[in-house]
């Protein structure tokens, strides 16, 4: 099975600053320039990156209207940020915002895009909300967005929330490489959901877990484009839900209690992942999605022949570790980061000279 590898570099953190924008960064340890995420927003000017190192941050609603940013965290392994609120981007100021290497928990929705904000990303991040009526992704209000390599957990209980909201505003939302989790196991839960009249919805390698219908979208829509999918582990009467009737389903695979749309499907007979338990559901840290070499053969270098796998040349997998790039393991996003730092000798003096070694991490370009 093909596993991506991620560098691990013996090297220090550096700040780095340009002409046109500032990097601060924000430290729970307090060895950075701020310790939490809003007075670095606060401070910062638009087009400023902020550097969320590891730690756990709590924090309550984040939002600058008129600033733009790039978050960065060190991986959701790393860096985690509780909110006691909502994390907006709400104004054309904002547009471009990115977030990156992150876990976001809320009692509430996580990330919330509104007033036409246009142009957002989300990448090789964690979201998870507990609320039952919230999506923690929720773009209903905003433009067009590109969600890439994240796990979305939620608990919703209504038809009428997504794990992704998808934008009512008639643009196209774009997913690569992610995982969608019904951590509560209720029937009314959706991955993707949304009225919009038009724009598209593309879902590629990506995989949905413990659903009954992942899809709830306006069949007057914009149609959808899903390819190498894995739908897996569905609750009881599961169907793929409403779409546009134009959509294209090509070389995903779902059990044989429901096939998969389209063409080039694949009948999933037994659990193809390294390890996932269907008692359990999803488990951080734990749950490996990447195929199984016996019992998950068949979506092996079996994905659309277009795609194929940058790191070793062959036919991408089907599901969050095919395609050109797989999915980046705890979402270590592309800066390099000290993660551990051990002095030699660990018990020094003032004037004691050491030696210190770093232990760091840096993922692939997108």
């Amino acid at each position: 099975m093909k596993k991506f590898a991620i560098g691990l570099l013996a090297l220090m953190f550096v700040l780095v600053s340009s002409a046109s924008a500032t990097i601060r960064y924000v430290s729970a340890t307090g060895a950075g320039n701020y310790t939490t995420i809003s007075a670095a927003a606060s401070a910062a000017a638009t087009g400023d990156t902020i550097l969320i190192g590891p730690g756990t941050y709590s924090d309550g609603g984040i939002n600058q209207p008129s600033k733009r940013f790039t978050y960065i965290g060190a991986g959701w392994d790393q860096s985690l940020v509780n909110l006691t609120a909502i994390w907006y981007a709400n104004s054309s100021g904002q547009n471009g915002t990115s977030w990156e290497g992150l876990k976001i928990e809320s009692p509430t929705q996580c990330l919330t895009f509104i007033n036409s904000v246009d142009s957002i990303r989300v990448r090789r991040c964690m979201v998870g909300s507990t609320p039952t009526s919230n999506s923690p992704i929720d773009n209903g209000a905003g433009r067009s967005l590109i969600v890439e390599d994240c796990v979305i957990l939620g608990n919703l209980t209504t038809t009428s929330s997504g794990l992704i909201s998808v934008s009512d505003a008639n643009y196209p939302l774009t997913v690569r490489n992610c995982v969608f989790v019904n951590r509560g196991g209720n029937a009314n839960c959706r991955a993707l959901s949304g009225v919009a009249a038009s724009g598209t919805v593309e879902v590629y390698n990506s995989v949905f877990l413990n659903f009954r219908i992942p899809f709830s979208l306006s069949t007057a829509g914009g149609p959808v484009i899903a390819v190498n999918n894995i739908f897996y582990d569905w609750l009881t009467t599961p169907s793929f839900g409403s779409y546009n009737a134009s959509s294209i389903f090509d070389y995903n695979s779902s059990e044989s209690v429901v096939a998969a749309p389209g063409t080039n499907t694949t009948s999933i007979t037994t659990n193809p992942f390294v390890n996932y338990n269907i008692a359990n559901n999803y488990e951080i840290g734990i749950t490996d999605l990447h195929l199984d070499p016996t019992n998950g053969a068949s979506l092996i270098n079996s994905g659309h022949p277009s795609l194929l796998d940058f790191t070793d040349g062959s036919v991408s997998d089907r599901g969050v570790y095919g395609g050109p790039k797989p999915l980046v393991d705890n979402g270590v996003p592309n800066y390099p980061w000290a993660v551990n730092i051990v002095l030699n000798p660990n018990l020094v003096g003032v004037g004691t000279p050491v030696n210190a070694t770093a232990l760091g991490r840096v993922g692939p370009q997108y």
